[in-house]
């Protein structure tokens, strides 16, 4: 990769990591996948039970076998039926596991976690209820400031995410939020984490790698 390139992501780097902590936030950097494998781990140690929430980014680390194999109970409903009591009641465990972990649609350079949700379990189980959170992020999600992270759900991740659910709604064939009145639209929470939670401790883990919506 051109040198420039990287210099220009070692700073939205660094200065997304020192806002983040300056919020209140544990915030790393994390060169590989297997570097943030052994991180989670790492967090995981003393939890008994870990909730996971719908996302491609932490599932593509390979890290749910690696839980169930170390003994820990994995709430994860994507391994059920959509719709189903079970399925519901898995959402609401995870709320309240040892352990939550999900991505985020987009980190900002100012330090703030944004994300906009269909459902509101994954926010919900961000702010309160879990012991841990863990967020990881690929190096995709930054973006400058709160306009940027707005910006960035509504034309990338909200409409690839619709695609990926196969979903009716018009930013499937636009490309960008027409902001619809859907029946199958998935944007319906809008969640803006200013500052670590008083009474959750939410660790980023920033990934030098383009991952998941």
């Amino acid at each position: 990769m051109d040198e420039f390139v990287r210099a220009h992501q070692k700073i939205v780097f660094d200065t997304t990591i020192e806002s983040l902590k300056k919020h209140g936030f544990d915030a790393r950097f994390c060169a590989s996948r297997e570097e943030a494998v052994s991180a989670i781990m790492e967090l995981a140690a003393d939890c008994g039970s870990v909730g996971i929430a719908g996302t491609h980014t932490v599932r593509a680390l390979g890290i749910i076998p690696k839980l169930t194999e170390a003994g820990k109970v994995v709430h994860d409903h994507w391994a059920l039926k959509i719709g189903t009591p079970e399925e519901l009641e898995c959402r609401k465990t995870q709320m309240t596991a040892d352990l939550f972990l999900a991505s985020v649609n987009a980190l900002t350079m100012t330090g703030e976690i944004v994300n906009r949700d269909g459902c509101g379990n994954r926010t919900n189980s961000m702010t309160f209820g879990p012991g841990k959170v863990v967020l990881v992020a690929g190096r995709n999600k930054i973006v400058p400031d709160l306009d940027g992270a707005i910006g960035r759900i509504e034309e990338v991740a909200a409409p690839t995410r619709a695609m990926s659910l196969n979903r009716k709604t018009p930013c499937v064939s636009t490309g960008y939020c027409m902001d619809c009145d859907s029946p199958e639209r998935i944007c319906r929470v809008t969640s803006i984490i200013h500052r670590q939670p008083m009474f959750t401790k939410i660790t980023v883990l920033i990934l030098d790698e383009e991952l998941g919506y």
